[in-house]
């Protein structure tokens, strides 16, 4: 089964919603399923997280181009993040999100 997994916190940013993503993402991976992480760009300290990146797992990543609000939190809209999302799921053969 093709799981995506979308989540305002996400790597580089560290903490219990970001970890526990991760682990999800890795414990489904050892259990036979594709999995994809659906978050938006980071631009931290000498950090610059854009379009796809691969962790090791091998979990996929898409740091999309979401502009964050308060604290990294975002807000979807439907005519902004709706298509990028769709885009992702018809893409990757998205099952379960």
């Amino acid at each position: 089964m093709n799981i995506a997994l979308i989540s305002d916190f996400f790597y580089p940013r560290l903490g219990g919603v970001e970890m526990h993503i991760y682990s999800l993402a890795i414990c489904l991976r050892k259990q036979g399923h594709k999995v994809i992480i659906i978050t938006h760009a980071y631009n931290c300290k000498g950090s610059k997280r854009t379009g796809v990146r691969y962790l090791p797992g091998p979990i996929k990543v898409y740091y999309c181009p979401i502009i964050p609000m308060t604290d990294q939190d975002c807000l979807p809209t439907f005519c902004a993040t709706l298509p990028l999302f769709r885009y992702i799921w018809i893409r990757e053969a998205i099952d379960v999100v």
